[in-house]
């Protein structure tokens, strides 16, 4: 009795072993997907690009000679009218170099006079007969080296006096003094913009901003003149201005490690109706709007993979038809920010298969698949997809 007994029991054990493999079996050859259905809507591609406010006709101002500064006529914030006259360099040196530039032209001067009355003279003498053609001759050439003379310190004068009038600074444009970076008493340094030290103050119009940003090289062909562009400034977060891109290239700029630099290109964008609280300097980001389509079928980037496709590499989707997994070849449009355009490969209603993308690698052509959907009329599933934005939760027996 008690061997019978312990018989049934090891069978009941055997059984629900049996069934509990029976049943993960099942289980594992089921995976839990997402479906959507194919259909049309809008898509926006975007470029963006990162940069720095700047202000209209902002300039560098630096010094054309070298010297010290003796005065500074305005200061951080003061508005100039284009020709003020921002600060002035120690003239001594100049004026004395314009001074002997200006007697040496006197000098000059004399000589030439001397120089022309002797040949007049010798001119008459020459056609009387009283004195030698080379006589003529040497006459002639002291006039004309003494002219070359003249005209030779006459230049000197002309750049001694620039030398001078170059140590007054004035403004080369109509502004506001964003930034000052010399004080009396210090030197200005000639040399380029670039040069350290060189640059004594900045001006620019804040009246109207600009953003000088930088777009990759792959990106910058889809940019073009006067496509709108969102702004987002660092220092206002929850505002975007509009803008719109008014000039594009320039010298391109390296960055990154040598045989994997990053090349980017300048662009800048003007912002409309500028407020008064943004200043030069400051960090902004740029979404520009270099497309946009209505009424064209758009796909969530979760439902693309690629597959090699007779020994070639091709974007790809997996529809569900008639029970069976299906691996379409796609072409691709415009990319936006949750989707992507699809000109070719699948039509509206047609489901695709959207991930995870780890369980759609497994799928073959010609896989069995199972979805079961809820009717489209039942309260809960419209409940259910108005949640998921037309996503559907799919169960799929894969083989």
């Amino acid at each position: 009795m008690r061997k019978k007994k312990l018989f049934i029991i090891i069978g009941i054990v055997v059984v629900v072993v049996l069934i509990a493999a029976i049943s993960s079996r099942k289980r594992r050859g089921r995976s839990k997907l997402s479906a959507t259905i194919v259909k049309k809507g809008s898509i926006v591609s975007n470029v963006r690009a990162d940069g720095t406010l700047k202000g209209l006709n902002q300039v560098d101002i630096g010094g054309e000679v070298m010297g010290k500064i003796v005065e500074i006529r305005v200061k951080e914030g003061d508005r100039v009218r284009k020709g003020d006259i921002l600060c002035i360099i120690d003239q001594s040196t100049y004026k004395s170099r314009e001074r002997r530039a200006v007697a040496a032209f006197r000098l000059s001067e004399s000589r030439r006079t001397k120089a022309e009355a002797d040949l007049e003279r010798a001119t008459e003498l020459f056609k009387s007969g009283l004195v030698s053609k080379e006589d003529y001759e040497s006459a002639k050439l002291k006039y004309e080296t003494a002219l070359a003379e003249v005209r030779t310190n006459k230049e000197s004068c002309n750049e001694a006096k620039s030398m001078v009038e170059k140590t007054i600074i004035r403004s080369p444009v109509a502004g506001e003094v964003i930034q000052r970076n010399k004080e009396e008493g210090e030197m200005a340094i000639t040399g380029t913009i670039n040069t350290p030290g060189s640059v004594i103050m900045t001006i620019a119009d804040r009246n109207q901003m600009f953003v000088r940003a930088l777009v990759d090289e792959t990106e910058i062909v889809k940019v073009g003149i006067g496509d709108p562009v969102d702004v987002t400034i660092d220092a206002f977060q929850d505002t975007v201005f509009e803008g719109k891109v008014v000039k594009i290239g320039g010298l391109p700029t390296k960055s990154g490690f040598t045989g994997e630099e990053a090349v980017n290109f300048p662009i800048e964008v003007e912002i409309s109706g500028t407020p008064e609280n943004l200043y030069p300097g400051m960090s902004a980001s740029c979404e520009i709007r270099v497309g946009g389509k209505d009424s064209v079928i758009v796909i969530p980037y979760m439902s693309l993979g690629t597959r090699k496709i007779k020994e070639k590499e091709e974007d790809i989707v997996i529809l569900s038809k008639e029970g069976k997994a299906e691996i379409v070849s796609v072409k691709l449009g415009l990319t936006g920010e949750k989707g992507v355009e699809v000109i070719e490969g699948i039509n509206v209603g047609d489901t695709i298969l959207t991930g995870p993308y780890k369980k759609l690698r497994e799928l073959k052509d010609e896989d069995k698949i199972e979805i079961k959907i809820k009717d489209k009329s039942d309260p809960e599933m419209k409940d259910k997809r108005r949640k998921r934005k037309g996503k559907f939760s799919a169960r799929v027996k894969i083989g």
